[in-house]
């Protein structure tokens, strides 16, 4: 049997950026029940729109930083494929954990079994005080998700026999941030990529959750004799 340590670095290659390269292994690479169908995951399309990088704090280094050639679509495209990379990893981890655990053979292609899924996901800052201070202004507020997830298991000739839309609105995930902006210049406190990446780790686990039934062992098994 191979180690813990071993399967971790084994997450990598069947893993290179989320699940956009789902799998490296074949048909039995992590020794479990051989009867257990093969699976292969089709990269996600994960589909992201996330606030303007900043704050109404920060807004002149905003400003500054796109005077300098990189411009604000560009500020916000950065912005797009930071936590489209952080949620890729975050389910990678998630869904590539329970797999093991239930024994789940993954292969590159020609899998019995190939799992499909969508993410249409929206990031929404909802302001909720600003106070202006002595020596700074402190804005809070949370971020909060939107949007639809949507997966479909299939078997070699494309029928799909498990098919789950999810409202992400109706898990109420938020994360608080917070921002601290100094008046006279210096460098003050911004939480807002945390909020949004801590956001982003737990609808990761929540879309996992939710998909468990339907990828338990003996539930693949069913379906491949269908």
């Amino acid at each position: 049997m191979r180690t813990q340590g071993l399967r971790r670095l084994a997450l990598a290659s069947l893993f290179t950026i989320g699940l956009s390269a789902p799998a490296a292994a074949q048909n039995g690479f992590w020794g479990g029940d051989t009867t257990t169908p093969s699976l292969v995951i089709a990269p996600t399309d994960i589909r992201i729109d996330v606030p303007m990088p900043g704050s109404s704090g920060n807004l002149q280094l905003m400003l500054a930083q796109a005077g300098k050639g990189g411009g604000l679509a560009e500020l916000k495209q950065q912005a797009v494929r930071k936590y489209t990379q952080h949620l890729h990893s975050e389910l990678a981890r998630e869904l590539y954990e329970y797999l093991e655990d239930e024994e789940v053979p993954l292969v590159k292609e020609e899998g019995v079994l190939s799992l499909q899924n969508a993410l249409n996901l929206r990031v929404i800052k909802h302001l909720s005080a600003m106070t202006p201070k002595k020596d700074y202004d402190l804005e809070k507020g949370d971020m909060a998700l939107s949007g639809e997830f949507r997966y479909i298991l299939k078997n070699r000739s494309g029928t799909a026999l498990r098919e789950q839309r999810i409202d992400i609105g109706e898990l109420d995930i938020s994360s608080k941030y917070m921002v601290r902006t100094y008046h006279d210049g210096r460098t003050g406190e911004d939480s807002t990529e945390e909020a949004i990446k801590d956001a982003l780790s737990e609808l990761a686990e929540e879309l996992v959750e939710s998909m468990e039934d339907n990828l338990e062992a003996d539930e693949l098994r069913d379906m491949a004799a269908l």
